[in-house]
């Protein structure tokens, strides 16, 4: 897919079972002990969550931070870090109200792939009876 950030700036994005592993590998968090460790991507997923039931709006940070990702696994020799990557973005990509921008994208990649639902038209299989040579 391709993420539109605005005044020409579009980007080849991917999220598959490499995508965690290049968002641990970029963010990092401080720990109390001022050490750090590898970000989890869903601590990121979990902040969208928390952002939008207490804001209405998802975190901007999170959304950057997952995109940048995304565009990571998709291109794995792309060497613009996240900071530089960020204030190349044009100013109106940082408007979250605009519904069919790239937070939109961001939003459908992360609703897909954490928090996936049942497509229309497809009913769940009915469980199996059990036999009677288990019950």
């Amino acid at each position: 897919m391709v993420i539109d950030f605005g005044e020409g700036m579009e980007f080849e994005a991917t999220f598959n079972g490499f995508t965690p592993i290049v968002f641990s590998r970029t963010f990092n968090v401080e720990k109390p002990s001022g050490a750090t460790r590898p970000k989890d991507i869903n601590e990121d997923v979990g902040m969208i969550v928390e952002t939008m039931r207490s804001c209405g709006m998802p975190s901007m940070t999170a959304l950057l931070e997952i995109a940048y990702a995304c565009i990571k696994t998709a291109k794995p020799r792309w060497a613009l870090g996240f900071d530089k990557w960020v204030k190349s973005l044009p100013p109106a990509a940082f408007d979250l109200q605009k519904g069919d921008g790239w937070a939109a994208d961001v939003m459908g990649i992360v609703e897909d792939n954490f928090f996936p639902s049942t497509p229309d038209g497809v009913e769940a299989a009915p469980a199996e009876t059990a036999s009677a040579a288990t019950a």
